[in-house]
């Protein structure tokens, strides 16, 4: 089977992938067994779960920027009975409700990239189980072919005994020996059984028949045709794009957002409100408008505690994401040497093969010359049987570790939309239609990219204005009229509470830093 046969029909199969889901599985397809394990398994299904509770907080923090309606009713010694309906708007808060709804963006952006975590995790569990699998596939092949070769023994020593040339017990010997290759084989069939059981609990469903077959030497050529560029992408930042370390960046900006809400507290609420009143008994009602102010700093002024808290669980979490980026970084160069390693010993068992090979060749011919004793013959042909085995073994760790790393990579088919979690965000700015005015009246005004990572806490003076877009291409969704980014944080407190008004800033990601403990100092100060 030629390269572009096998990629077509075993590794990257997604043309034929609605066959494959629909019915049952080809259990030496990869690429079907991945796609099914990463779109069922209850890991990833619960962190889709959690993806959907995060994306139902972005839409709460948003309505937080909207009118709050009450209704009471009750008895009033003069009056009797009294009816209120009540809304109130808030203006501005202090940050406290941008803080909110960024926080709530980031959280969702990083149930996102768990998604992905989660995924990985699972088709890395499948792959090892599937390289087993392959491995008793060809351990079978290979017991097949030796008890093939050991039946031609027999029927030969048969043929010496019965003309007296041997003794029975190089019969017996040789007997001896199918029946190790028989139990070897056996437990070849077992260890597929084993696997594939193992298999279907993971995709949910029993496999299919083998439709197809395919040689570990196949794989193996791809694997190693395919891996040309993988020591530039391991040594190189690849660990920063991996969704652990992206999830773990994503908590970070949303601990930002929490200490911003909280250091809001330091700061009144001013709110505009209607009232409406009604009496019952004099069926009169009153309503008024007016604009008022509330400040709660909490118990013995603990909202500046709290802030102190949150500075220090974004501090923490900062840590926590570089510790995880070097792990990532260690396994997939821990990974990317077990790959080379094997394609190193794969070279050398070749050889070996081959000089075990000219050994039963060789020793064979001086059997019947009466130089090498029946016993010789067969301890060369275990050994070369023994260094086929190796080679099997070598070849499907190989095979491993090339998918493992591809799925680190975000390379296989079925990842088609893993950049999702590496796209710019956009963080809630209130405020729209001035800023619009304002890019329409600074057009000379340098645009400003803003980190992903950003340097301060609670001050941030590098954003950007993204360009207003028109009414046809912002749709009918709420969704995707309320993101727009201002281009001061100062802004963030003078109109927080103009709900109404909506839009984005783009963030691009830095894949180079990562938030020190210098990032924190602003807020402390």
């Amino acid at each position: 089977m030629t390269f572009h046969n096998l990629k077509k029909c075993v590794l990257f199969g997604l043309g034929l992938m609605p066959t494959f889901v629909l019915a049952n599985i080809n259990p030496l397809d990869l690429d079907a067994l991945l796609l099914r394990a990463t779109q069922t398994h209850p890991l990833v299904n619960a962190a889709k779960a959690d993806e959907m509770a995060a994306a139902e907080g972005v839409r709460a923090a948003k309505l937080g920027m909207l009118p709050t309606p009450t209704i009471s009713t009750g008895h009033d010694k003069n009056d009797g009975l009294v009816s209120t309906v009540a809304i109130r708007q808030p203006l501005w808060t202090g940050g406290r409700l941008t803080a909110q709804i960024n926080q709530s963006i980031y959280d969702n952006k990083a149930a996102n990239a768990y998604v992905f975590e989660q995924q990985n995790t699972v088709a890395k569990n499948t792959i090892d189980i599937w390289r087993g699998y392959i491995y008793a596939v060809a351990l079978q092949e290979l017991y097949a072919d030796s008890l093939a070769r050991l039946k031609e023994f027999e029927a030969m020593m048969e043929r010496r005994v019965a003309q007296g040339v041997s003794a029975k017990i190089e019969l017996d010997l040789v007997k001896n020996r199918i029946y190790q290759d028989q139990n070897s084989l056996q437990n070849a069939i077992e260890q597929e059984r084993v696997a594939a059981a193992r298999l279907s609990q993971l995709i949910g469903e029993e496999l299919g028949d083998k439709k197809y077959n395919i040689t570990m030497k196949s794989l193996t050529d791809y694997a190693k045709a395919q891996s040309v560029n993988f020591e530039t992408q391991v040594f190189g930042n690849m660990g920063s794009h991996h969704p652990s370390v992206v999830r773990q960046h994503f908590q970070v900006e949303a601990a930002k957002q929490e200490a911003k809400a909280q250091a809001a507290g330091r700061y009144p609420n001013i709110y505009a409100q209607y009232q409406h009143t009604f009496e019952h008994e004099n069926n009169e009602d009153d309503g008024e408008f007016s604009v008022g102010m509330s400040y709660d700093p909490g118990a013995g002024f603990s909202s500046l505690a709290l802030t102190r808290a949150a500075n220090a669980r974004a501090m923490s979490l900062t840590q926590t994401q570089e510790a995880t980026r070097r792990t990532v970084m260690e396994s997939l160069q821990t990974q990317y040497q077990e790959f080379v390693s094997s394609r190193d010993r794969e070279q050398s068992i070749k050889l070996a093969i081959d000089g075990a090979k000219l050994v039963v060749d060789s020793y064979g011919r001086q059997f019947i010359a009466g130089r090498k004793s029946w016993l010789e013959v067969l301890n060369a042909v275990r050994e070369h049987t023994q260094y086929e085995q190796q080679l099997l073994e070598v070849q499907s760790q190989m095979v491993a570790s090339f998918y493992k790393l591809q799925v680190d990579f975000g390379a296989m088919d079925w990842q088609s939309d893993y950049h999702v979690i590496h796209a710019p965000v956009s963080e809630f700015r209130p405020y729209r239609t001035f800023l619009a005015w304002r890019e329409t009246n600074t057009q000379s005004a340098p645009k400003l990219s803003t980190p992903m990572v950003d340097d301060s806490f609670v001050n941030q003076q590098d954003l950007w204005i993204e360009p207003p877009r028109l009414a046809d291409e912002m749709g009918n969704e709420m969704d995707e009229i309320d993101e727009i980014h201002s281009s001061d944080a100062q802004m963030e407190h003078i109109i927080d509470g103009e709900g109404v008004q909506m839009g984005e800033q783009i963030q691009p990601v830095d894949e180079r830093r990562f938030p020190t403990a210098d990032d924190f100092k602003q807020t402390n100060q």
